[in-house]
């Protein structure tokens, strides 16, 4: 068995000691020892609370972190943030690296949102970026916009107030009157109200006996109720259509025959219109009148009587 010297073991050890070191800052900055992940790149005018081991999201999986942030004026005046994405996940030419607030403690962190070009990107190529507004920034952005509709708004109410007091103090007397007068009218209405309180009870107490006497009445309404229903299901069901029309028909018939005896014809038409057969039958009757006052009064002229039954001769 081979004895490692005590100089060797301290020296293994201090090897040991210093790659499990290296291995644990970079498994803490995102890098895996075992497996090369790809690297990719993205430009940002400012990264505020972006770190080294910020974590690398694509649709909410974390699928690599952030290496290395680094800044040269001389080259540029945007900062360049380096990405380190397992190899399985491909991205497409036209996606986007966008910052985003990872937690209301202001912690950022960086999603990826996959385009939908055929065209992959190559291990060392450039992402598009785009820097979401955190919390804060869009908190302070709204309460100025409502700070500024706040102040128009207390302007306006300020404004309205004065018109108000302007209005009030211009008509006092008038506002003063009014108010007398509703006072007036109120209590006008409590003295009716009040001397009306024996006629209001005696309404209610009929309204309460009208209400008692249909409840206890209810059975004979239903009854009457019933009784009506079935005389319209009677006048439903009998011959009423048959019986108009028959009457229509006879209304018809008598306005033809009075429009007949009114343009003179037929026996009534002429008799009420030909004065001469009315000239005539007053003549008939007249002469009837007559013969029958002759027939009184000289009924031997018009009546012979035999006793024996013979015949009277001519004189």
């Amino acid at each position: 068995m081979i004895k490692l010297k005590r100089e060797a073991k301290i020296g293994l050890f201090a090897i040991l000691t210093l790659a499990a070191l290296y291995w644990g800052v970079n498994f803490l900055k995102g890098r895996d020892l075992f497996n090369r992940n790809n690297t990719y790149y993205a430009q940002y005018e400012q990264v505020n609370g972006v770190q080294t081991s910020s974590s690398v999201f694509i649709k909410g999986l974390k699928v690599g972190a952030v290496t290395n942030i680094s800044y040269d004026p001389a080259k540029s005046d945007m900062v360049v943030i380096e990405l380190s994405i397992k190899p399985k996940y491909t991205i497409p030419e036209n996606s986007e690296a966008r910052i985003f607030s990872d937690g209301v403690l202001g912690g950022k962190a960086l999603e990826i949102r996959l385009g939908d070009s055929p065209k992959l990107l190559a291990d060392g190529d450039t992402l598009r970026s785009v820097m979401d507004k955190d919390f804060l920034e869009v908190a302070g952005s709204e309460f100025e916009g409502m700070k500024q509709k706040a102040t128009v708004l207390i302007d306006n109410i300020n404004q309205t107030l004065d018109n108000v007091n302007k209005v009030l103090s211009e008509n006092a007397a008038n506002v003063n009157k009014t108010i007398e007068n509703l006072a007036d009218i109120s209590g006008s209405v409590g003295e009716v109200v009040k001397g009306q309180q024996r006629d209001l009870r005696s309404i209610i107490s009929n309204i309460s006996h009208l209400s008692r006497t249909l409840k206890q009445n209810s059975e004979r309404i239903d009854n009457i109720v019933a009784n009506v229903e079935g005389f319209t299901d009677s006048l439903k069901r009998s011959d009423i259509p048959a019986l108009v029309d028959h009457l229509s028909a006879t209304l018809v018939e008598l306005d033809t025959t009075i429009n007949q005896i009114n343009s003179g014809d037929g026996t009534l038409g002429k008799l009420l219109s030909d004065d001469r057969l009315y000239d005539s039958l007053v003549t008939a009757s007249s002469n009837l009148a007559a013969l029958l006052e002759d027939v009184k009064a000289n009924p031997g002229r018009y009546v012979h009587i035999s006793v024996f039954g013979g015949r009277n001769k001519e004189k």
